[in-house]
């Protein structure tokens, strides 16, 4: 069973570099399209044999000229979800600002909560994910590699323009359908970006179907719930599908948000027998998926990867840059305005123009920065 381990001598990769172009700090600190190439010095790597994989690596690059730094994070998922982790770097920011004084982590609030034996599995969830994984073959652990055809931009809905969403869809949904902001965010970019693929050309099978992979932190619903400072990884993972061709019709972001509400409310909200009750069948259920035809939402509305600071003051700008092999978005709070959605995309470019095309017609985002 994989476990997280600590021996003498271990250590976290740090890599520090320089970058004397002041135009790059703020070409790559911007919301508008940048190559995966861009990101690729800022990246940190992981050196890893077959049977031990590093939980960390850092790199950090000085941009001397612009006085800017870049925090290059690389991490194992197998240690934590996003959740954690955000946590993770917001606390050793605030150490780092605090010139290493560590009271600060004394505060309950802050605390990691490591117990594992406090999650209950009457389902032995555990030994059957450790069965499927277990019989995969381990040549050691390298991240995927950054997609070089790719692009990368991020695009900002307001308040406003997410209430005009929900004002769309609650007249076309029943009364007790799952409508959040979140909801109609989720729904209107993923139509969006849908009618993109078509747009430029992809085949749209008459009764081929599209998949949206979301992932719900599950702390406080769970029997008991645990605490949400718990370090680990606790996280459900739900699939909502629904047929190409609805979703390219003008009306597509109003079935997709109606799928969207009635996964999480079947899935999260009203699970009567237990919110890990399908977990087993996760893993067969991503495997059967036609990857092509797949988005991966990640990241939360509630996560505030602003609110850091190393002593250096807030973030310019917060990128995940994403090595997966399928078209995906992450969503955070933006950095002015909590309130306002920031999305970051990472898709060909051909999409990526018809993507903002579109999304640009239907609902205009603007700028936080």
């Amino acid at each position: 069973m994989p476990e997280i381990r600590y021996k003498n001598g271990d250590s976290v990769s740090l890599t520090f570099s320089e970058c004397i172009s002041d135009l790059y700090f703020h070409h790559l600190s911007g919301n508008h399209q940048r190559t995966d190439n861009d990101f690729h010095p800022l990246t940190a790597c992981t050196n890893s044999t077959p049977f031990v994989v590093p939980i960390l690596s850092i790199r950090v690059t000085l941009f001397p000229n612009s006085a800017g730094i870049c925090i290059g994070l690389t991490h194992h998922h197998v240690a934590s979800d996003a959740n954690t982790f955000l946590r993770f770097v917001r606390s050793w920011a605030s150490i780092n600002k605090l010139g290493g004084d560590a009271t600060i982590t004394e505060n309950p609030s802050i605390l990691p909560f490591y117990d594992r034996s406090f999650v209950r599995d009457p389902i032995r969830l555990r030994s059957k994910f450790w069965s499927h994984f277990g019989e995969i073959k381990s040549e050691g652990f390298q991240p995927p590699p950054l997609r070089t055809n790719t692009v990368l931009a991020t695009f900002i809905l307001g308040r406003a323009e997410v209430q005009r969403l929900k004002k769309l869809v609650i007249p076309q949904i029943p009364k007790k359908s799952h409508v959040s902001a979140f909801t109609v965010v989720c729904g209107y970019v993923w139509s969006c970006m849908v009618k993109a693929r078509a747009r430029n050309g992809e085949e749209i099978v008459e009764n081929g179907s599209e998949h949206l992979v979301l992932s719900a932190d599950c702390r406080t619903l769970l029997d008991p719930p645990i605490p949400t400072t718990y370090f680990g990884n606790c996280i459900i993972c739900f699939i909502v599908t629904i047929k190409s061709r609805e979703l390219i019709q003008e009306d597509g972001f109003i079935v997709a948000a109606k799928s969207i509400g009635e996964a999480i409310q079947e899935s999260v909200l009203k699970n009567k027998e237990g919110i890990l009750k399908s977990a087993e069948k996760w893993v067969e259920d991503l495997k059967s998926l036609n990857r092509s035809r797949m988005v991966a939402v990640s990241g939360s509305p509630r996560f505030d990867a602003y609110d850091m600071d190393f002593g250096f003051g807030r973030p310019k700008k917060f990128e995940v840059v994403s090595p997966r092999e399928v078209d995906s978005f992450s969503i955070s709070g933006c950095k002015d305005n909590k309130e306002d959605f920031e999305l970051g995309f990472h898709l060909p470019k051909a999409n990526m123009d018809a993507f903002a095309d579109i999304l640009a017609k239907g609902i205009k985002p603007h700028s936080c920065l």
